[in-house]
């Protein structure tokens, strides 16, 4: 679409041509960074789906005031994610990380949570995102990091473990492939004295790759 054009559409008082237009792909930066501000949310909704969105414009949208429009854009950052090992330029990267670690910050639970489940296997993952994840007071969020995330040591499971966790932080760890030994005995440790916990001691014992002492 030609660059006028597009300047025409961005300013039409229909929503829908605005929408519309902040579908497309092709378009040039600056117009999806001015979409990125529209009045309408379904605009911003559309924008923040958008993979060609600048991250400029991303970093803008983790600040909108609608929820939905935070979720969409959490969604599409999960998306990008096996990207961005390669990504040449590494001012996108830093973007990016940035994008990310604003909606791990997010007040709304579910924005935390989509960004969680897009990370849990990530292994180039910002690492202070994972460690917040990870401690979340939410087990929604914790939970899917504390079980999968390869960015975890056992180090910061014993930590995580010593610190009193959130109901169901421990039953996510029990269920964590390879899980140490030390680690192990952490959780029955704080387990077993606590009869609501009985869920995951099972859960420890069911896990076939987790190492557990005889006794």
């Amino acid at each position: 679409m030609e660059y006028e054009k597009a300047k025409r559409l961005a300013a039409d008082p229909a929503a829908d041509v605005r929408r519309s237009l902040a579908a497309r792909a092709g378009l040039a930066p600056e117009i999806l960074f001015y979409l990125a501000e529209d009045k309408s949310a379904d605009v911003r909704r559309t924008v923040a789906e958008n993979p060609a969105t600048p991250r400029q414009a991303d970093l803008l949208l983790t600040k909108d005031a609608e929820v939905s429009v935070r979720e969409r854009l959490a969604g599409k950052i999960g998306a990008l994610l096996p990207d961005l090992a390669g990504e040449d330029k590494e001012k996108i990267r830093e973007l990016t990380n940035q994008v990310i670690e604003a909606l791990a910050r997010d007040q709304a639970v579910r924005v935390r949570q989509i960004v969680a489940e897009a990370l849990k296997d990530a292994v180039d993952a910002p690492p202070a995102v994972i460690q917040k994840l990870a401690r979340d007071i939410e087990i929604k969020v914790a939970g899917p990091v504390l079980e999968h995330s390869p960015l975890l040591s056992d180090e910061d499971l014993l930590e995580i473990i010593a610190n009193h966790p959130i109901k169901g932080a421990l039953t996510a760890i029990a269920k964590r492939r390879a899980l140490a030994g030390k680690v192990s005995d952490a959780v029955v440790k704080i387990a077993a004295a606590d009869p609501q916990e009985s869920a995951t001691v099972k859960k420890l014992l069911e896990n076939g790759s987790a190492q557990i002492r005889e006794d």
